[in-house]
């Protein structure tokens, strides 16, 4: 029987319910070695019990002197000064100078009494027992004045904050050896579906690897949390039941994901029942992605249920456990950073529920631009690559092109240069790897030539690859304003490792909307009358493919075919062009692109790497 979700609540209403039946507290406070500081969070205000620098010392080496003995000096006009002495760094002295006098410092080293600057060694020259000064200097310079980093007393490093290299290395110019940091909770993480399998098996026929289990222990460790690893659990109500009896013995907090749904084998809403009060209190949230998350509170500890998909996991966790997990660690919320920019395209959203939409972003003309990611909630990589996420309110079902929005921004948010579209070829691996090289921030969105095409015309692209056969012209279908800047012929064949083709075989070909494919197709029918079909984005995919099944005959450039070792005959010659918008070709990028795509060292590469000719 399926069970619907009980009545949704908005994410504020969920964290309202949650902290109701559990208050989210810190779990005490330990004193650990600084040695083993790094990444703890500060459970106290430290104040300096010193003055660094402790001393006034030496910042470069030199001479130390009375200012005023140096007034007026130059190299037409040099000062003698009687040397009476030298510190080194780290020396004590009752060394004193007087009027006309100076003393040799190293430094770091102590400034003696009476001396009030330091002159460079560089604007000296020695005769005998003095020293010849050609450079006046002012009071204070050369030397760091006793405190002037840190004073006794200051404030220096707030409660909560989290020990960086850098605060470690202050603790330690103060004198701590040991510092109190709050006790880190401890959070237990599971995954449950029966599809699962732990990375490093060998993957399976509808088995997929466990995403969640790993990236959320991630997350957790970034809250300030330890993370203890249960393992991945079938659809089964008392596995699922055990792992959150035994998450609550282990832990302060449980996470899992995974049968959080309505479906008949999603079974986490009934897995509470008599463990402890008040149990389930928030079943689904008007939220997209994360329509389908759990929260019970066990006896005072909370237990979050997330959505299996990873999208929707991550999504999930960053509004609802984040939050409560830093309360508990003592860790601060990471602060929030908005950007302005224009959406590349009319986006359509759900009414009735605030969604969380992937972006991602680059400079344009019209300013700095959002381009939705679609992969899907299950799409992890999609949120690896995002830059930021757009909410859309409850209210909104509608986004124009170029409307005005703000943007939440990941920490790591990298606004891409160039976006290049189109067919995947492995001329584009040799010339994209050369832009990388040179700092040049490159997004591959190889979905297949109709594809490209839509986001050059949409101005959201820059670079366009199509891979067609010689015989058939692309340039009819460019938008204007783009324009062809190169070709390369490439050979195709196809490629096996059985007996060869024959009727009932299954061929490997790109995905519809790609430049080859229909062609490909009619060429497959004159050969064999029955066939099966299978569609990828990559060469990679279909090497990875007819390596593992010696019954399938791929289309694939006659390098791979080479490299691999595939039996393979001919199939036909293809074309691989490459467009770019006129006015992004006359930017620094534009000029660097093409550049690399005309030098000689490119189309040697290309020669012997992969045996592509220039047309």
């Amino acid at each position: 029987m399926r069970v619907v979700f009980q009545k949704l609540v908005t994410v504020e209403e969920a964290l309202k319910a949650l902290n109701k039946h559990v208050k989210p507290h810190h779990l005490g406070i330990e004193e650990v070695k600084i040695t083993v500081a790094h990444g703890r969070v500060l459970g106290e205000d430290v104040i300096a019990r010193i003055n660094l620098p402790p001393f006034s010392r030496a910042i470069v080496d030199g001479y130390a002197v009375r200012a005023v003995d140096t007034s007026f000096a130059s190299e037409v006009n040099p000062i003698r000064l009687k040397v009476i002495g030298r510190l080194h760094a780290g020396e004590d002295s009752s060394l004193e100078i007087k009027e006309k006098e100076c003393i040799e410092i190293d430094t770091g080293a102590l400034i003696p009494k009476g001396a009030d600057a330091v002159v460079r060694v560089e604007d000296t020259s020695i005769d005998g027992d003095y020293v010849i000064i050609n450079n006046s200097v002012g009071k204070g310079s050369g030397l760091a004045t006793f405190g002037s980093d840190v004073y006794h007393g200051q404030f220096v490093i707030s409660k909560g904050e989290e020990l960086t290299a850098e605060k470690i290395g202050v603790l330690a110019g103060l004198g701590y050896d040991k510092v109190k940091v709050f006790s880190k909770p401890k959070v237990a993480i599971f995954s449950t579906g029966n599809e699962l399998i732990e990375p490093g098996l060998e993957l399976k026929a509808s088995k997929i690897y466990d995403v969640n289990q790993y990236s959320i222990g991630a997350l957790v460790q970034k809250s300030g949390c330890t993370p203890i690893y249960l393992g991945i659990k079938k659809d089964n109500l008392e596995e699922i039941r055990e792992a959150v009896i035994e998450g609550l013995k282990l832990a302060d907090a449980i996470i899992m994901s995974g049968s959080t749904s309505a479906g008949v084998s999603d079974l986490a809403y009934k897995v509470f029942d008599g463990l402890g009060s008040p149990g389930l209190i928030v079943h689904g949230i008007a939220a997209k992605p994360g329509k389908p998350t759990i929260i019970a509170a066990i006896n005072d500890k909370p237990v979050f249920g997330l959505p299996g998909f990873p999208v929707s996991a991550l999504i999930i966790y960053s509004l609802i456990v984040d939050p409560f997990l830093r309360a508990m660690s003592g860790k601060k919320l990471e602060e929030k950073k908005k950007l302005g920019a224009i959406l590349a395209t009319r986006y359509l959203s759900e009414r009735g529920r605030r969604e969380y939409l992937p972006i991602f972003l680059k400079n344009s003309k019209k300013g700095l631009m959002a381009i939705p990611i679609l992969g899907g909630s299950g799409a992890i990589a999609s949120l690896s690559s995002a830059d930021g996420i757009l909410e859309i309110p409850e209210n909104v079902e509608l986004m124009e092109k170029d409307e005005r929005i703000d943007i939440t921004l990941f920490s790591d948010a990298k606004i891409s240069d160039i976006i290049a579209v189109g067919d995947f070829s492995p001329i584009s691996r040799v010339i994209l790897s050369e832009l990388r090289k040179k700092a040049i921030k490159v997004r591959e969105e190889f979905r297949g030539l109709e594809h490209g095409l839509a986001w050059m015309r949409d101005e959201i692209a820059d670079l366009l690859v199509s891979c067609t056969p010689k015989s058939e012209k692309v340039i009819k279908l460019i938008p204007l304003r783009v324009k062809k800047i190169r070709s390369y012929t490439m050979d195709m064949v196809w490629a096996f490792y059985g007996d060869g083709i024959s009727s009932g075989s299954t061929f490997i070909l790109p995905k519809i909307g790609s430049g080859l494919r229909n062609y490909a197709e009619d060429k497959i029918k004159i050969m064999v009358k029955d066939f099966d079909l299978i569609e990828t984005w990559s060469y990679d995919s279909t090497i990875d493919l007819i390596s593992k099944r010696r019954n399938m005959i791929a289309l694939l450039p006659l390098c791979i075919a080479v490299n691999h070792d595939f039996n393979f005959i001919d199939a036909f010659p293809a074309k691989v062009s490459y467009f770019i918008h006129e006015e992004f070709l006359a930017t620094e990028i534009g000029k660097k692109l093409t550049k690399i795509m005309k030098s000689r060292e490119t189309t040697q590469a290309l020669s012997s790497m992969l045996g592509i000719s220039m047309k």
